[in-house]
């Protein structure tokens, strides 16, 4: 069984019947031994890996280029299966995000134009009132059809190495749990006890 392609099923699924998760995915990064953990929007799936849109102004992104290990859980609740997936995090190159970033809501193209202009990701602002007010400042400034992808907006992804699956559908609740091992450009799987 190729993992990859039973994850890709498994969010096609997932979109489906409207799974709150089909497109979110729970990333999870180590900077001197302290486990962070934050949900991100998974933007692609493909042979090579997973695809996330960040920003280099988020403290994510110093963590990423100090180590760029990370383990990633998907989670779909429809079919009641689990993926945890670690690998390696690299950089895409920057025509990925430019064909790309004009498709992101617009919101989300406020938020990366707010980093640059008002301050970091993750930095401190007086109120939630005061930060609406000043991303509505932006889009007076900026109007969305004229914006152009922020110097800092980057896609990375990750490429798998190991994928551990966790299908809790099972019946008597002997769940099938199994590792995939990336080796030679082939998945080889073992099974293990839930």
């Amino acid at each position: 069984m190729d993992p990859i392609a039973r994850i890709k099923t498994d969010r096609q699924n997932a979109r489906m019947v409207d799974d709150p998760n089909a497109d979110l995915c729970f990333l999870a990064l180590s900077e001197s031994g302290q486990p962070s953990v934050r949900t991100l929007v998974l933007r692609d799936i493909t042979t090579e890996g997973f695809t996330l849109f960040v920003n280099k102004t988020s403290p994510k992104w110093s963590i990423i280029e100090a180590n760029n290990t990370a383990e990633m859980l998907v989670w779909y609740t429809n079919s009641q299966r689990q993926y945890r997936i670690n690998g390696r995090i690299e950089e895409l190159g920057s025509s990925d995000i430019e064909q790309n970033w004009h498709r992101r809501p617009s919101g989300s193209k406020y938020m990366d134009y707010s980093y640059e202009r008002l301050g970091s990701q993750s930095s401190e602002v007086d109120s939630r009132e005061d930060l609406i007010e000043r991303i509505n400042g932006l889009k007076e400034e900026h109007p969305e059809d004229a914006m152009v992808t922020p110097a800092s907006a980057a896609a990375i992804v990750l490429r798998p190495e190991v994928i551990e699956m966790l299908d809790l559908n099972m019946p008597n609740r002997i769940h099938d749990r199994r590792r995939f091992v990336l080796k030679d450009g082939h998945w080889q799987s073992t099974q293990l006890i839930p």
